[in-house]
């Protein structure tokens, strides 16, 4: 990989993330003639207009809300160069980056549980598929791949919540409450992690094997029928050279293409999926802060989501480049 490509590649996501950062600031401002207002302490006793304006004046300097929006912005700015993402509105005024390296542990076990275990079984059955195509793999593929695109995850978690949960109870239909608090590295306490986790991850792990097998069949498919592989083919290699040493490589450019997509929604993918289990993760802490209109915690987590994305997304570009340098040329 020529190093200039990647020079370019990283520039480019410096200028996204600045737009980024412009944009996370302005849009949650827009049509909000006071930021501060639901701060106010209510109007109780015989207290004059005069001194209430006071208060909610100074309720405005507490938050940084009384001066311009441009002087906000770079107050904002300065801060995000420092590290420093603000103080939530929550009580106590915790750090914004307190709150979120405490719920995004509990988004990543849902998260890249299901993406190994989607990519394990979607890959495998997908070449599976490949090879018996036409035959019943391929065709039970095909049918649960319509059913998948048809059906979105969150209703099969509502179907997995209410049978298996409620009327079956084998796994729970809600994540314990204090399973986050009373945390410790024992056996007991990540069986209990895994069994609270057990019907998120099948509810997404459902659609992600089969998007992952489809991607993997089409894929095999397409680089079997390609002039190179017909020559290794000609020349008396075996099936197993031609599969791992010309098939699989080049089949896995776009399945990496969908991996690093995935990647890039692992910590904002499961918002609704942690509702409905009620699992306490940044998906749940971001419904929380939108329903408390917490600013600096709304403008936080959509940084962090989207600085994750873009890195995500610079990682597999480069990745992609390196396994087909062609990429270069076409940039």
């Amino acid at each position: 990989m020529q190093k200039g490509y990647a020079y370019k590649r990283i520039l480019y996501t410096l200028f996204i993330f600045i737009i980024v950062v412009a944009i996370n600031f302005f849009i949650p401002r827009l049509g909000v003639n006071d930021p501060a207002e639901r701060y106010y302490p209510p109007r109780i006793g015989s207290i004059t207009d005069a001194e209430y304006e006071e208060i909610k004046q100074l309720t405005r300097e507490q938050y940084g809300f009384d001066k311009p929006i441009l002087t906000q912005f770079g107050i904002y700015v300065g801060n995000l160069l420092k590290g420093n993402l603000g103080n939530s509105f929550l009580p106590g005024r915790p750090k914004v980056t307190d709150l979120i390296a405490e719920r995004l542990p509990w988004t990543l076990v849902l998260s890249v549980s299901t993406m190994l275990i989607s990519m394990f079984f979607g890959i495998a059955y997908g070449a599976f598929a490949a090879w018996k195509r036409g035959r019943l793999p391929d065709s039970i593929l095909l049918g649960a791949s319509t059913i998948t695109t048809a059906v979105p995850a969150f209703f099969i978690a509502l179907l997995l919540s209410m049978y298996i949960g409620f009327r079956l109870n084998w796994l729970p239909a809600y994540a314990d409450p204090y399973m986050v608090s009373n945390f410790n590295w024992s056996l007991g306490a990540i069986g209990n992690v895994f069994k609270n986790a057990a019907l998120p991850i099948i509810s997404m792990c459902i659609g992600g094997i089969v998007g992952y097998a489809q991607n993997t069949r089409n894929s095999v498919i397409v680089v079997s029928n390609e002039d190179f592989v017909l020559t290794a083919r000609a020349k008396g290699l075996s099936n197993s050279k031609v599969l791992y040493k010309h098939v699989l490589r080049n089949a896995l450019l776009p399945i990496a293409t969908s991996l690093g997509m995935r990647i890039s929604g692992l910590i904002g993918g499961a918002v609704v999926i942690e509702k409905i289990f009620n699992w306490n993760g940044m998906g749940t802490l971001f419904l929380e802060a939108n329903g408390n209109n917490d600013y600096p915690l709304m403008l936080g987590i959509m940084l962090f989501m989207s600085a994750f994305a873009l890195v995500a997304n610079l990682v597999t570009d480069l990745t992609y480049s390196l396994l087909d340098p062609r990429v270069k040329g076409r940039r």
